[in-house]
């Protein structure tokens, strides 16, 4: 979403009017899942993928043909055959697509972008609710809004009651929800179906210790969209050559890392240190943290030896239950890259349990 929403409001400021297409439902098999999105340019050009093969040179072309006409369009796909073969898929399976025109000459669907990519890339939540309207308009009047926090909506919705009171409670859950069909207060009095798309700041991951697991590490979960800090005291372990995927870089003492810090609820605490005193102390200041996941490299041994000082130190048993140690998914994993894979399946794993399911 981050990345979409970025590359959507630079495209519109340049002058580019766009066709999203989003698969909003989704029978049987299929190359991608219900919330998977793209977007098409005027001649054909694209950007990311609803899951490639003829299905999606179908869309591309109706996507062009709705650009063009400048009216939103529902298309309903059924593949088997030849479009199946081309695709990942191992059998048929029915597809709905909105494909939704953007006009780049629209100042209200500018603002609303470029305010949706910046709550996506740092500045908090927001909730984008969009009217799927067969031959509605390609702009954000009446179609389209946008909420945040504290800050006045952008582009507006048809008048009902409770609706938008109902849209901002589910503002407060944006961080923790999926995109989805709104059923909500409201919703049976709109003249058409209402996609509502929670919007967060990336997930980030935390890694404690620039050693071998780490550098593995840090590039896996880069490719799975995590945003990536690493820390280490010693700068020769963690800088910029060895990490070119962070954002940041904390050369500090581990035992006072986290002073001051508050990492937030999207935030993924990884620790692997280079000793069990080092991971007790990190350990010790991520419980104190907000954080999403917590997990520890080490031996089922060494987890109860740090748990048992710790316990000492007044921390609870339900406070040691969330760490995630030994750190992983149980996949046998013996090498740097194997436990580096185990780590980011875990880390997958629990963003997507918190977001729930992406199937509309």
């Amino acid at each position: 979403m981050r990345e979409f929403l970025a590359t959507v409001s630079q495209e519109l400021a340049q002058g580019n009017s766009l066709c999203l297409a989003t698969i909003i439902g989704q029978k049987g098999s299929a190359p991608r899942s219900a919330g998977s999105r793209f977007f098409v340019r005027r001649g054909g050009e694209f950007w990311g993928t609803i899951g490639g093969g003829n299905f999606e040179a179908q869309v591309i072309e109706q996507a062009g043909a709705v650009l063009e006409r400048g009216r939103s369009e529902l298309m309903h796909y059924r593949l088997m055959g030849a479009d199946v073969a081309d695709t990942e898929m191992i059998c048929g399976g029915d597809l709905d697509v909105f494909l939704d025109p953007v006009s780049a000459g629209d100042p209200e669907t500018l603002a609303l972008y470029q305010a949706a990519a910046q709550a996506a890339e740092g500045g908090g939540r927001a909730l984008l609710a969009t009217l799927m309207v067969d031959g509605g308009e390609p702009k954000a009047s009446g179609r389209k809004i946008l909420l945040r926090p504290g800050q006045p909506a952008l582009g507006s919705l048809p008048s009902s009651d409770g609706l938008l009171a109902a849209l901002s409670r589910e503002l407060d859950a944006a961080g923790r929800s999926a995109q989805r069909l709104w059923e909500g207060p409201g919703a049976a009095s709109l003249p058409a179906p209402l996609l509502l798309e929670p919007i967060a700041t990336q997930p980030v991951v935390y890694i404690f210790g620039g050693g071998h697991v780490s550098q593995k590490l840090a590039p896996l979960a880069a490719m799975a969209g995590f945003g990536l800090v690493v820390a280490d005291d010693r700068p020769e372990w963690a800088n910029r050559l060895r990490f070119p995927q962070a954002r940041e870089i904390w050369n500090r003492p581990l035992e006072t890392v986290l002073a001051g810090e508050s990492l937030g609820p999207e935030s993924y605490i990884v620790i692997v240190t280079r000793g069990h005193l080092y991971d007790k102390e990190v350990l010790a200041q991520a419980l104190r943290q907000d954080a999403a996941y917590v997990g520890m490299i080490g031996s089922k041994r060494k987890r109860a030896m740090i748990y048992k000082a710790l316990s000492e130190e007044g921390f609870t048993t339900g406070q040691l239950e969330q760490v995630h140690s030994p750190i992983g998914l149980a996949i046998g994993a013996e090498t740097p890259e194997e436990i580096a894979i185990s780590i980011v399946a875990e880390l997958v794993a629990v963003r997507a349990a918190r977001m729930g399911s992406r199937r509309l």
